[in-house]
């Protein structure tokens, strides 16, 4: 009994990030090729339905939608939209965490998150794991002290939120290591894996 439970507990686990990856975006394409269908058959009478043709719907709409959110007044409308998930208790935990974590995984041009590194405190044996998000701070507001620091990211594990610190360049040791690779491990609280 004791194996069947580990046993059904590892299936669990290995076919959940699965599910969570690939349901919204089965869900989300099976949509738009019943979208895409329907309005085929009203608008095309006389033309059979391509299958599939819904994904091509599904990745032109969001195309489109990325082009929308470039615009200032779409991003007003979507803050009118995001207001509730910000402030309904439990729904705002669960859609800020995942908001930070998918801004912090793309970020924009001017906000890049590109270099993991170490910190080392002077006179402190403890280090910790950043992400540097600007190597430059002069344009930040008056009082931060800007010559030779950066503004570095250190999320806390499994993804409850994160600290911005400005720290002098001589405390920080680049990583090989991406940012993918970091920001998984750090998610996770740098559990270790054992090598089968």
């Amino acid at each position: 009994m004791k194996n069947f439970s580990k046993y059904l507990l590892r299936g669990i686990l290995t076919l959940l990030p699965l599910l969570l990856t690939l349901y919204p975006l089965y869900y989300f394409f099976t949509w738009s090729d019943s979208l895409s269908r329907s309005l085929s058959e009203k608008l095309l009478p006389g033309i059979d339905y391509i299958p599939g043709s819904g994904i091509v719907l599904g990745i032109l709409a969001l195309v489109l939608l990325g082009v929308l959110m470039s615009s200032q007044l779409m991003q007003r409308l979507y803050g009118l939209i995001e207001l509730p998930f910000k402030n309904i208790p439990l729904v705002k935990s669960l859609y800020n965490a995942i908001k930070e974590l998918t801004v912090f995984l793309s970020p924009s041009e001017d906000q890049k998150a590109d270099k993991v590194v170490l910190i080392r405190m002077p006179g402190n044996d403890t280090e910790c794991v950043g992400f540097v998000m600007r190597d430059n701070l002069k344009k930040m507001p008056e009082g931060v002290s800007k010559e030779d620091r950066s503004a570095v990211y250190i999320p806390m594990s499994y993804q409850v939120g994160g600290f911005t610190l400005f720290l002098p360049n001589d405390w920080l040791t680049p990583l090989d290591i991406s940012v993918d690779e970091a920001m998984k491990n750090t998610l996770t609280g740098w559990i270790a894996r054992t090598e089968k």
